[in-house]
């Protein structure tokens, strides 16, 4: 039956960006049937994670795995679970990340934005939700108001978006995207259930909105920078040095979108207001 279907985050210890230390999966469905949404860091402790997952959920076998995207903290785990002989599906524009991500596995195929899943009678849609990356998956779960949203959303703070994967408009459309799903919980890419689904998305939406106009205004009294000079003004030294590069990444992201905008220009490495 359907309420016999359980959704069960996995955390699992991966090499990822601070201040996170673990990246989720997350298991759907109950004794009879059951998919994974995303496999983690290739490392043994992925596969015995989840196997116990399973075993202490009393859920079946994944034979199914939707990828939400190819980053190395969500994908290649898929090479620890070969021995439960997978379908693994991602986003068409993903395709070639993914391949990579899980050479030598083979058994790839992409789905549409909106495709039906079916589990033990209980549909599930795999949306494409770019942002992050072009080719970026969320897993919507309607009977349950659950939404498996990546890493465009994350439990702590908001996440990274940058070129050349990373697009802010697209971004931004789907931050509206899923603002008007009937949610009550977002299992995030990192860090724990998110109960409170669109404060959270509006307060990323938000956050980003002020990084916007927080850049033009730098621009206004300081014209003629560079990404990084922009990106040590605005920060200020309150970020970890580790994650320096992705926010460097992030106000790149801003700034194309600028420039797409026509608010910004660029000549060489160095922006000014258009």
């Amino acid at each position: 039956m359907e309420s016999n279907l359980k959704v069960v985050r996995v955390p699992i210890t991966t090499p990822t960006l601070y201040p996170n230390t673990e990246s989720n999966s997350y298991l759907i469905g109950n004794d009879k049937e059951c998919i994974l949404i995303d496999a983690g860091y290739d490392q043994t402790e992925t596969k015995v994670l989840l196997e116990q997952a399973i075993t202490k959920h009393n859920l079946a076998i994944p034979k199914k795995i939707i990828l939400t995207h190819g980053h190395q903290d969500h994908a290649p785990g898929v090479k620890q679970l070969t021995h439960w002989s997978p379908t693994v599906y991602c986003h068409e524009k993903e395709r070639n990340m993914i391949k990579e991500a899980v050479y030598p596995f083979t058994q790839i195929v992409p789905v549409k934005d909106n495709e039906a899943f079916i589990i033990f009678d209980t549909k599930i849609f795999v949306l494409h939700t770019p942002g992050h990356t072009k080719g970026h998956l969320s897993v919507y779960i309607p009977s349950k108001k659950v939404l498996i949203s990546g890493d465009n959303i994350v439990s702590e703070g908001t996440t990274w978006i940058g070129p050349p994967d990373g697009d802010m408009h697209d971004y931004l459309e789907t931050l509206k995207k899923l603002n008007q799903l009937d949610i009550e919980r977002i299992g995030p890419g990192h860090g724990d259930w998110v109960t409170a689904p669109y404060e959270k998305i509006q307060f990323v939406r938000k956050r980003r909105i002020d990084r916007e106009n927080q850049i033009i205004n730098l621009l206004k009294t300081n014209n003629n920078l560079s990404s990084e000079e922009i990106t040590q003004l605005i920060y200020q030294d309150t970020i970890h040095p580790s994650v320096f590069g992705v926010a460097n990444r992030t106000m790149e992201a801003h700034l194309l979108k600028l420039i797409q905008d026509g608010k910004v220009s660029k000549q060489g490495d160095r922006y000014s207001i258009s």
